[in-house]
C-alpha cells in the first residue's frame, strides 16, 4: 500500500499563491498574467494581488492606516527632536531615524511588500529633508549643497530599490529643493539665473524620458514650469544682449530645452498628458525660433537678414522633405520655428526702415509656398494665395522705399491681379480656385490704388477696364455669375472715367457703356435666355434717356440717331424673332414720334389734332355699331323660313 505524501507549510519567505476561485464557464482561456513589463504584481496602492483578491478597488486596507500613522508619527517625532536650528543630538536622532527608515524599506521591497516600501521610503525622504534644511541653516548654500548629495543618494536608492517610485521622485524633488535654495536670496543676474532655471528644466524632461510612466508624470507635471519659466528668462536674455558670445548659453540651453521637449512626443504613454498632437511640437519650434533669432539678432542687420532667411530655408526645407503621416513631429515644429524666426526678422526690419531688405525677404518667402503647393495638391487653397500675397507685399513694400513709383507699383500689381485670375481660371471647380479669386480681387483693389493716387484718371480708367475685362472673362469661363457681376461694375466705372476724363458730356456717354456691359453680364445667355431677361435691362437703359431727350430737345443729329437705332433694333427683333428688341425698338420710335409732336406743335395744332382724333373715334365707333346691327338683321332673316 503506497505510503501519503506528507505536505510541508511554505518557507517563510515564498509567497502563498492565492486559492483559485470557482472556473467561469464564460473563458476557457486561462489568464495571461500582467503585460505591463512594470507591473510586479501590485496595483496602484502598491499592495500585492494576492493580498486584494476580496478587497474592492477602492477600499483602505488596515495595514495601510497603520502604515500612514506610523509615518507620521515617526517624521513627528524626528522633526521635534530639532528644537534647535543644527542641533547635534537631534541630528543624530534624525539621521538614525532615516537610516532605519530606509533599511526597512529595503528589506520591505526584498520582501515583496509594497505598500510597506513606500511607508518607509517616504517617511526616510522627509526625515533627510528635514535634517538637510536644519543642518543648512535655512536657505542659501549650505541647505543646497545637502540637498544635492541628498539627490544622489536618493537616485542611487532608486537604482537599488526598482519597485519603489518614492526614490525616484525624491531625488528629482531633492534637485528641484537644491536648485531653488541655491537661486533663493543668491542675487543673481538674469543671465546665470536663466542658466540654471534652463538647465533643471533639461534634467527634468530627461529624467521623464528615461522612467517608467509612474515616475514620469510627476517629473514631467514639475519640469513643466521649469521649462516655461527657463524658456521666457533665457529669451529675455538672448533678445537684451548685444553680444554674442554673451547669448550663445541661453540660446543652447533654448535648444536643448526645445529637443527634450520634442523628444517626449515619442513616449506613447505619455501622449495623454501633452494635449493636441501639435502642441509639444509647435512649442519646441517656437522656443527653438526664438533662441536662435535672438542669437542672430546680436549681430546686427546682418543677423537679422540670416534669421529671417534661414526660417525661409528651413520652411522649404520641411515643405519639401516633412510629411505629416511619416514626420508628424518634424513638419510643425518646424515650420513653426521658420514662422518665429522669419516673422522676428520681418517685425525687425519694419521697427528699422529697411523697406529694400524686407521686400526681397517678404518675396523669397514666397518659395515655400510654390514648394508646397506642387508637392501637396491638397494644400493648394491656401498655400497658393499666400505666394500671391508675398509678391503684392515685397510691390508695396518697394513702393514705401521709394524704389518704386507709384504708377508702376500700380501696373504690376494690376498685372499680378490678372495673372492670379488667371490661375483661378485654370483651376476652376477645384479648391483654389475662389481664394485665388479673392487674392486677384485684394491686389487689384491694391493696384487700382496705386494708380489712382498718381492723379491721372486716363491711367485708372485703363487699368479698370484690364481689370474688368480680366474678371468678365473670368467669370464667363467659370460660369460665377458674381465674379462676371464685379467685373462688369469695373468695366463700367473704367468707361464713366474715362468719359469724364475726356469731357464728354452727352448721357449717351455713360448710358451706352452702361447698356454695353449689362449684354456682357448676359454673356451666352443672349442667344439661348429670355429677352427680357437677357437683352431687355440694356435696351432700357440705352434707349430710354435718349429716347426722352430726342422727344423734348431741338437736336437733330440724335433725333436722327434715335430714330435709325429704333429702327435698326426693331427689324432685327423682328427679323431673328426675339421679343424684347422689336418692342422697345418699335416703342422708341413711337414715342419719339409722339414726343417731337406733343412738343413742339402749337396749342392750335394740338387743338386741331385732337379734335380730329375725337371725330375719327367717334366715326369709327359708329361704324362698328352699324356693322353689328346689320349682321344682326342679316342673322334674323336667315332665320325666316
Amino acid at each position: 500500500m503506497p505510503t501519503p505524501e506528507v505536505e510541508y507549510p511554505p518557507p517563510l519567505e515564498q509567497r502563498v499563491p492565492p486559492p483559485s476561485g470557482p472556473a467561469d464557464p464564460d473563458d476557457g482561456q486561462p489568464d495571461p498574467g500582467p503585460t505591463d513589463p512594470d507591473d510586479t504584481g501590485r496595483d496602484d496602492t502598491g499592495q500585492d494581488d494576492a493580498g486584494l483578491a476580496d478587497a474592492e478597488p477602492s477600499d483602505i486596507e488596515p495595514q495601510q492606516v497603520l502604515l500612514g500613522a506610523g509615518v507620521v508619527a515617526v517624521v513627528a517625532a524626528g522633526a521635534a527632536s530639532l528644537t534647535d536650528a543644527g542641533s547635534v543630538p537631534g541630528l543624530l536622532v534624525v539621521t538614525l531615524l532615516t537610516v532605519a527608515a530606509t533599511l526597512g524599506s529595503l528589506r520591505a521591497g526584498h520582501r515583496g511588500l509594497g505598500s510597506s516600501e513606500e511607508a518607509f521610503a517616504s517617511a526616510a525622504v522627509v526625515l533627510a529633508a528635514v535634517a538637510a534644511w536644519s543642518a543648512g541653516d535655512g536657505p542659501g548654500g549650505p541647505t543646497a549643497i545637502l540637498l544635492s548629495l541628498l539627490a544622489a543618494v536618493f537616485a542611487v536608492l532608486g537604482l537599488i530599490a526598482r519597485t519603489a517610485v518614492t526614490w525616484p521622485i525624491a531625488a528629482w524633488g531633492a534637485v528641484q529643493a537644491a536648485v531653488l535654495s541655491g537661486l533663493t536670496g543668491s542675487g543673481l543676474s538674469l543671465a546665470p539665473h536663466a542658466t540654471a532655471v534652463l538647465a533643471t528644466a533639461v534634467a527634468g524632461l530627461l529624467i521623464t524620458l528615461a522612467v517608467r510612466r509612474a515616475v514620469a508624470v510627476v517629473t514631467l507635471v514639475s519640469a513643466a514650469a521649469w521649462w516655461v519659466t527657463g524658456v521666457v528668462e533665457g529669451a529675455a536674455q538672448v533678445w537684451t544682449t548685444e553680444s554674442v558670445v554673451a547669448a550663445l548659453a541661453p540660446s543652447t540651453l533654448m535648444l536643448l530645452a526645445a529637443g527634450a521637449l520634442l523628444a517626449l512626443g515619442g513616449r506613447a504613454d505619455l501622449r495623454p498628458l501633452l494635449g493636441p498632437p501639435a502642441a509639444v511640437p509647435v512649442l519646441a519650434g517656437m522656443a527653438t525660433g526664438a533662441a536662435l533669432a535672438g542669437l542672430l539678432q546680436a549681430a546686427g542687420l546682418a543677423g537679422v537678414l540670416a534669421s529671417g532667411y534661414l526660417g525661409v530655408a528651413l520652411a522649404t526645407a520641411v515643405g519639401a522633405v516633412a510629411s505629416s503621416g511619416r514626420s508628424g513631429l518634424l513638419r510643425p515644429s518646424g515650420l513653426a520655428a521658420a514662422a518665429v524666426l522669419t516673422g522676428l526678422a520681418v517685425v525687425q526690419l519694419l521697427g528699422s526702415g529697411h523697406w529694400s531688405a524686407l521686400a526681397g525677404l517678404v518675396a523669397v518667402a514666397a518659395v515655400p509656398a510654390v514648394v508646397v503647393a506642387a508637392r501637396r495638391p491638397g494644400e493648394r487653397h491656401w498655400a497658393l494665395p499666400v505666394v500671391v500675397g508675398c509678391l503684392a507685399a515685397a510691390v508695396l513694400l518697394t513702393a514705401a522705399d521709394g524704389s518704386l513709383g507709384s504708377a508702376r507699383a500700380g501696373q504690376l500689381l494690376v498685372l499680378l491681379s490678372l495673372l492670379t485670375l488667371a490661375g483661378a481660371t485654370a483651376l476652376r471647380g477645384q479648391r483654389p480656385e475662389l481664394p485665388l479669386t479673392w487674392a486677384a480681387a485684394v491686389v487689384a483693389a491694391l493696384g487700382l490704388g496705386h494708380l489712382a493716387r498718381t492723379g491721372h484718371l486716363t491711367g485708372l480708367a485703363v487699368g479698370l477696364a484690364v481689370v474688368g475685362a480680366g474678371f468678365i472673362a473670368s467669370g464667363t469661363v467659370t460660369d460665377r455669375a458674381r465674379v462676371r457681376a464685379g467685373g462688369c461694375t469695373v468695366l463700367v466705372l473704367a468707361a464713366w472715367l474715362a468719359a469724364g476724363a475726356a469731357g464728354i458730356g452727352v448721357p449717351e456717354a455713360y448710358t451706352l457703356p452702361a447698356a454695353t456691359v449689362l449684354w456682357l453680364y448676359s454673356g451666352r445667355r443672349l442667344a439661348t435666355g429670355s429677352s427680357w431677361r437677357t437683352w431687355g435691362p440694356g435696351l432700357l437703359v440705352a434707349f430710354v434717356p435718349s429716347v426722352w431727350l430726342a422727344a423734348v430737345e431741338p437736336d437733330l443729329l440724335r433725333l436722327v440717331l434715335v430714330v435709325l437705332a429704333a429702327t435698326l433694333t426693331a427689324t432685327a427683333g423682328s427679323h431673328w424673332q426675339v421679343q424684347a428688341p422689336l418692342v422697345v425698338g418699335a416703342a422708341s420710335l413711337t414715342a419719339v414720334a409722339l414726343g417731337r409732336l406733343v412738343v413742339h406743335l402749337p396749342l392750335t395744332g394740338l387743338l386741331a389734332v385732337g379734335a380730329a382724333g375725337a371725330v375719327m373715334l367717334a366715326a369709327g365707333a359708329a361704324y362698328e355699331e352699324r356693322r353689328t346691327r346689320a349682321r344682326a338683321a342679316l342673322a334674323r332673316v336667315a332665320d325666316l323660313r
